[in-house]
């Protein structure tokens, strides 16, 4: 009898217990023993506890669920009471002394420990996955603002070295630059040519016209710039007025000739603003490397352009200097004429004569009355005291009447005019700015006497900066006549 319960309960560990544990091993999965003696705990310990989660619960083995109450108090998880449960009631009914039972509860208790670690473990990995998806959304994210912050600080980089107004690099360019372009010209041993560039007399058309007419000429020059010079020079607003121009490969007399080209050709432009056809010129200072022995450094380079700059608006405007051990006028290395002679030199032709001049500035007559000699760009006039210069006028211009083509004197805005010995006049009302003045004993040979009135002292020279095209049109006739008659006369 005893062997044939011990060949029965061998068939049924090796039927159940080990078949179940093939079954996990193969198919990785998990299987539990059928245990017919489970009990429902409630009913065997006349419980009525219904925050028991085991209360009434499909899940009879109330020592795999946590949180089950034991003698009216909450209990752990599995792990932590199976040694517990095993001396309840409820457990050793399961079991009932049977070996086969306990082996298949132990059986079922490690299945169900192993398959909460998984659960577990998954939930960690799942955790872990879902953190690892956060995190790498999270750096997505971050690479995408440190691009547009890296994009912004780019731009913003840009924007520093960019001037506003004109689109150009700044000032702080040009130094980055020259710093670099200097060194590769001291290694490779190339020339390297700097030009400074300021408007005359800007002042004074930002008070005459206003900051955005000023404005204006600022773009319309910066384009001129821009669009005559190679994609190698580098041409920048270093401030206010003034421009400057790295030409890296270009010795003095290059230099000297594209600063040349760029005066005539801003000097020929017509800078329109709102209908308003206005004229400027402009003053250059060159400087160069290595043909100047004093530049050392990139610094100096600059320095020495600006000098140069300053000595060509000295000598009159409208005209370029080269710093080269001194300060000359051309690119040959021959010394500049002295200041007097610099400041006399015009760009358009003049002739001797005399009419009448009226003069107003801020609604106040000036006192000059006569005129010397005049060109289509400019005029000289006598006055009797010294006149402000960098300042826009108001000119009132007496001219003969040219009908016949033979021009008679004017007579002066102040004279007296007697009974049939006035000579029919055309009256011209333009703009212009004083660029000069000096004392008539000191420019002898400047004035016939014979034109000169009582206390005229002064010669003044004005530039004309705002003709109408029907007025320009009438005084290049009269200048045209008078050069004429003067030519056959010579």
């Amino acid at each position: 009898m005893k062997k044939k319960e011990e060949n029965a309960h061998e068939s049924r560990l090796t039927r159940d217990i080990r078949e179940f544990l093939s079954k996990a091993l193969k198919r990785k999965d998990w299987y539990f023993f059928n245990n017919p003696e489970l009990c429902k705990c409630w009913e065997v310990m006349n419980c009525g506890n219904t925050r028991c989660p085991s209360y009434k619960s499909q899940n009879l083995r109330c020592w795999q669920v946590a949180g089950t109450f034991s003698r009216g108090e909450p209990r752990c998880d599995f792990v932590k009471k199976i040694g517990d449960c095993r001396k309840c009631t409820v457990y050793r009914k399961a079991t009932d002394g049977n070996i086969i039972l306990q082996i298949g509860e132990d059986f079922n208790n490690l299945m169900f420990q192993l398959k909460s670690r998984e659960d577990e473990l998954r939930m960690n990995i799942d955790d872990v996955e879902k953190k690892n998806r956060e995190l790498l959304a999270i750096n997505k994210k971050i690479n995408r603002l440190l691009r547009s912050l890296d994009a912004r600080n780019r731009q913003l980089k840009e924007l520093s070295m960019k001037d506003e107004l004109t689109g150009m690099y700044n000032y702080r360019f040009f130094r980055k630059i020259l710093q670099e372009q200097y060194k590769l010209a001291k290694r490779y041993k190339f020339p390297l040519s700097c030009i400074m560039i300021d408007i005359d007399y800007f002042k004074a058309v930002n008070d005459t016209y206003g900051h955005q007419f000023g404005d204006a000429v600022l773009k319309q020059l910066a384009e001129i710039l821009k669009s005559n010079v190679r994609d190698t020079d580098k041409v920048v607003r270093y401030g206010g007025e003034e421009f400057a121009i790295l030409f890296p490969y270009t010795d003095y007399e290059a230099a000297y000739r594209k600063a040349e080209r760029l005066r005539k050709l801003v000097s020929n432009y017509s800078f329109l603003i709102k209908g308003r056809a206005v004229g400027i010129t402009i003053s250059l200072g060159i400087a160069a490397y290595p043909e100047n022995k004093k530049v050392t450094r990139a610094g100096r380079l600059l320095n020495y352009a600006d000098e140069a700059l300053y000595q060509a608006k000295e000598r009159g405007r409208n005209q370029t200097v080269i710093y080269d051990n001194g300060l000359v006028a051309k690119a040959t290395g021959k010394k500049s004429p002295d200041i007097r002679a610099v400041s006399d030199r015009r760009r358009q032709p003049r002739v001797r004569t005399l009419i009448g001049v009226k003069g107003e500035m801020n609604k106040e007559d000036l006192s000059f009355v006569n005129a010397v000699d005049i060109s289509f760009s400019g005029i000289s006039v006598l006055s009797r005291k010294p006149v402000d210069c960098h300042k826009i006028l108001k000119v009132t211009l007496y001219l003969p009447d040219i009908g016949d083509g033979r021009p008679q004197r004017a007579k002066k805005s102040g004279d007296e005019a007697g009974a049939g010995d006035a000579a029919p006049e055309k009256k011209i009302e333009l703009e212009g700015v004083a660029v000069w003045c000096k004392k008539i004993d000191d420019s002898p040979g400047w004035v016939p006497e014979s034109g000169r009135g009582a206390g005229e002292n002064y010669l003044a020279g004005i530039r004309f900066t705002n003709v109408s095209v029907k007025d320009k049109i009438y005084l290049q006739k009269y200048f045209v006549s008078i050069f004429k008659r003067n030519t056959r006369e010579g």
